[in-house]
C-alpha cells in the first residue's frame, strides 16, 4: 500500500477517534439528567419541540412570581389558545407572563429571536426605574442533547446574559442505551456534529 494512502488512512483513523472521544464525552453529560432548582430570575425561554420542555417551563414559571416566559419557535399555526388548552395553563398566566415568538425554525434561530425578546424587555424595564429588574440572567429549558448547542448559540447573540441551563429529559427519543438505537444514535449523533460546528462559528466570531 502506497505511503500516501496508508498516510491518509491514519489521519482518518485518529480523526475517527478523536470524534468518537468527544462524542462519548458529549453522550455521557447529556445522558444524566438531574437539573437542579434554578435561581430566581425575571426571564424564561422555552426552545419548543416536545412537550416535556412546556411542561418544564411553566412550572418554572409558576415558582419564579413576577417572571416573564418566552415560547420559542411556535409554529405560526398555533394560537395562544391552543397552546394554553395543550398545557393546561389558566387564562391569567398566559395573559399575564407568556410571550410566543415565531420567528424561530431552528436553534439559531430560537437563539436570535431569544435575544430579540430579552433586549426589549431590557430596555423596556430600564425605562421603567420602578422595575429595574431586566433580564440579565434566563433561564434555557430544552431536551439534554440539544442543551449543549442552544447554549452556544445563546450565548452568541447574548454575551452579555448570564444563561442557567435546565435541560429536561426528551418525550420523544429515548437515550438508555442509545448505542443499541439506530434511531437514536442517528439524532444525538447528528446533534453532536451540529453541536461542534456552532462551537466552531463561535470561536471564529
Amino acid at each position: 500500500m502506497p505511503f500516501g494512502i496508508r498516510g491518509v488512512l491514519a489521519t482518518l483513523f485518529i480523526l475517527l477517534c478523536l470524534w468518537l472521544g468527544a462524542f462519548l464525552t458529549f453522550m455521557a453529560e447529556v445522558s444524566d439528567v438531574m437539573p437542579t432548582p434554578p435561581q430566581k430570575v425575571s426571564g424564561i425561554v422555552i426552545l419548543t419541540g416536545t412537550p416535556a420542555r412546556l411542561t418544564a417551563g411553566f412550572d418554572l414559571l409558576k415558582d419564579n412570581e413576577g417572571a416573564r416566559l418566552l415560547v420559542s419557535g411556535v409554529n405560526s399555526k398555533v394560537t395562544r389558545e391552543t397552546l394554553r388548552q395543550a398545557t393546561g395553563q389558566s387564562q391569567e398566566l398566559m395573559n399575564c407572563c407568556v410571550d410566543l415568538g415565531r420567528l424561530a425554525r431552528n436553534t439559531v434561530g430560537n437563539a436570535y429571536e431569544a435575544s430579540l425578546w430579552a433586549k426589549s424587555h431590557n430596555a423596556q424595564q430600564t425605562r421603567n426605574w420602578a422595575l429595574p429588574r431586566g433580564f440579565e440572567r434566563l433561564i434555557v429549558v430544552t431536551s439534554a442533547y440539544h442543551m449543549p448547542r442552544s447554549l452556544v448559540e445563546l450565548k452568541r447573540e447574548m454575551p452579555d446574559v448570564k444563561l442557567i441551563a435546565y435541560p429536561v429529559a426528551s418525550d420523544t427519543l429515548e437515550l438508555t442505551g442509545w448505542w443499541k438505537n439506530p434511531r437514536a444514535f442517528m439524532v444525538v449523533a447528528g446533534e453532536f456534529n451540529k453541536y461542534v460546528f456552532s462551537l466552531v462559528r463561535a470561536r471564529l466570531d
